[in-house]
Order: C-alpha cells, then sequence, then structure tokens
C-alpha cells in the first residue's frame, strides 16, 4: 500500500465538519499563487464556484486558464494559497479531489485502435468500476454525448467534435461532482459546435458542477451561469449573463454607441472625431479599421459625421449606431480594464 494511500486514509476524519453543509460551494480557491521561475502566472487568485453552477473562466492565450484548471484537478501543486473541491483540499487530499473531478484537457489523449465503447471500459476499469456498474455508465454516457450508434467505431475515425465528446464521455465515467473543461469549444464549428454546446448544456440540466475555461468569451456565455475574465495572473472581473450585457452597453443613458469602418484615413478620422465634444470612449479595433465611440449629441448632429469625415479625406465603408455584444466587451477586459 502506497504512502500516498496511508496518508489519505489518515487524513479521512480531518475534513472540517462545516464542508458537510449543502451550502458548501463546490470549488474554493483562496489566495492561489503557481511560479514557474521567475514567472508568476497566477498571483493571488480568489473565487469560489456553487453546486451545480457552470462558472466559465475566460482569457487570452497563456493567461493561465490551464494552469489554474490543472491546480484544482490536483494534477499540479500551488505554490501558495488554497484550492479545495467540495471541502477536500487538493494537497492533504488529492486522491479525495480526483475521485470527485472530471478534468477534459484542450487536446484530450484517446486510443486510436480501440473503439468508443473500448475505450470507455478501459477507462472505467481504470477507474475500479465493476463490469455491472461499468457497463451501465457506458451506455447511458455515449446516449448523453450523442455517440451510441458510433460505439463500435474505431476512434481514429471520428471527427474533432465526435473526440471531444467522448473524451467528455470518459471524463464522467467515474461520475465526478465537479467537470473541468478546457477550451471545450475551441476548433469546433457549425454543427460540431452546436452538439457540443447541446451536451454541455444537458449536462448542466442535469445538475453537473462545470467550470469551462474558454479563450472567446462567447464559448463561455454559450453554457456558462457566471463568467470571469483572468488577465495578468488575477480576476479582473466576474458576473452573470446581465452583468455582461450591462458592461456592453454605454455608460452614458444619452449616448449611443457608433462604429466606423474606416478604409483609408484613418489618421485623420481619429484627429477628427479626437477633437468634437459630444464623443467619448473613441477607440480603434486591432484590425486598424473599426473605430468605436459614444455620441451624446442629437440626431442631427449625428448626421453631419459622416459628410465631416470624408471631407477630412478618410474612405468610409460603415457609419452606423451599433451595440456591442456582450462577448466583445469582455473581449476588450483581456487587455483593458472595465469601465466603473
Amino acid at each position: 500500500m502506497t504512502s500516498e494511500v496511508l496518508s489519505e486514509r489518515a487524513l479521512e476524519m480531518e475534513r472540517p465538519l462545516a464542508s458537510l453543509s449543502p451550502s458548501e460551494p463546490a470549488i474554493v480557491v483562496d489566495h492561489l499563487v503557481r511560479r514557474f521561475a521567475a514567472r508568476t502566472v497566477l498571483h493571488n487568485v480568489s473565487f469560489s464556484v456553487e453546486s451545480n453552477q457552470a462558472f466559465g473562466l475566460i482569457g487570452a492565450n497563456g493567461s493561465g486558464k490551464t494552469v489554474l484548471l490543472r491546480l484544482i484537478a490536483s494534477l499540479d501543486r500551488p505554490t501558495a494559497g488554497r484550492v479545495a473541491v467540495h471541502g477536500y483540499d487538493t494537497l492533504r487530499r488529492p486522491r479525495a479531489v480526483r475521485d470527485r473531478v472530471g478534468y477534459v484537457p484542450e487536446e484530450p489523449m484517446l486510443y486510436d485502435g480501440l473503439t468508443a465503447e473500448q475505450y470507455l471500459q478501459f477507462v472505467g476499469r481504470a477507474r475500479g468500476l465493476g463490469k455491472q456498474v461499468r457497463q451501465v455508465a457506458v451506455d447511458t454516457l455515449l446516449q448523453v454525448v450523442g455517440l451510441d450508434e458510433r460505439r463500435w467505431r474505431d476512434v481514429s475515425s471520428f471527427s474533432p467534435g465526435e473526440r471531444r465528446r467522448l473524451a467528455l464521455a470518459a471524463a464522467l465515467v467515474h461520475e465526478p461532482d465537479v467537470l473541468l473543461l478546457d477550451d471545450p469549444l475551441r476548433g469546433l464549428d457549425g454543427f460540431a459546435r452546436l452538439e457540443q454546446i447541446e451536451v454541455l448544456r444537458e449536462l448542466h440540466r442535469l445538475g453537473s458542477t462545470m467550470m469551462v475555461a474558454a479563450t472567446r468569451p462567447e464559448d463561455a456565455l454559450e453554457v456558462c451561469d457566471t463568467v470571469a475574465v483572468l488577465r495578468d495572473g488575477g480576476i479582473v472581473w466576474s458576473g452573470d449573463a446581465s452583468a455582461a450585457a450591462a458592461l456592453a452597453s454605454p455608460q452614458h443613458a444619452s449616448a449611443v454607441r457608433v462604429r466606423v469602418e474606416i478604409l483609408e484615413g484613418l489618421d485623420a478620422a481619429m484627429e477628427l472625431l479626437g477633437q468634437l465634444h459630444d464623443i467619448a470612449e473613441l477607440e480603434v479595433d486591432e484590425d486598424q479599421r473599426t473605430v468605436w465611440f459614444l455620441f451624446s449629441g442629437d440626431e442631427e448632429a449625428l448626421a453631419s459625421l459622416l459628410p465631416q469625415l470624408i471631407r477630412a479625406g478618410s474612405s468610409v465603408a460603415h457609419f452606423g449606431v451599433e451595440r456591442r455584444s456582450p462577448a466583445a466587451a469582455l473581449a476588450r477586459l483581456f487587455h483593458e480594464e472595465a469601465p466603473r
């Protein structure tokens, strides 16, 4: 018997009684720090995820999302701080945490040469499930993820979307309390993306606690109740769908948001717009073509802006009042502060 197992058993009675409360969060991250040599990836991160909640963690590539998921899954050790899953500390009780967590990495490793049925049976045996329990789990999960008719096909023949759904089924074989998903919609489009979204929504409806990391905010908004933005190693914003929608709205009730696409003459356009007193939050997208601003003047003044831009030497492809999407507003937070 390994020392890890003995330590686990010795600690069996050390779980706080308070953690048995039904109101206990499924995940608690408390002042978490993770450094790799001189580089700090996560700095003083704190948040909690309630049971049966779908929690989205969004951020640019390299923001620390994968590192954070691995720490919660007890696959890595924090430099400082604490992580607990249903009251079990990831350092003191790693086996208990792994028994309660299903983790799907961004690039799941599957075994080509096995069928979907054989692969899930293999995962079930590795998890210590008996034959009858294992078969029920495999049959149920193949139906849940929409692969029942593909159960005897070799995994090597699966599409990217089917491979992700099979990896999701594998993470659910042992009936975990918490599901950790690293960019589950990345690289999927069209029908494959819609299928994966519906599977995740169904799992949420069935009561799964999920933490979904995503590079695209719209992916998290499709399935999550609450979203948090990770930037520079810390949480810079969190809120529900209503808060994200409010983030996309103009901060001034009397203002409208205007989008202008400039083909040529961007500098001239910015100089002109920057001089007008009824324009605020003037900014240019990364494409160096799309200009956004808030306009608080009347309709006549707004109508006069387009001819002014043309006279200033700008070639305008689009000019109109538009609403920034919640996903676009959240993506802005990857690089700048939230409006107060």
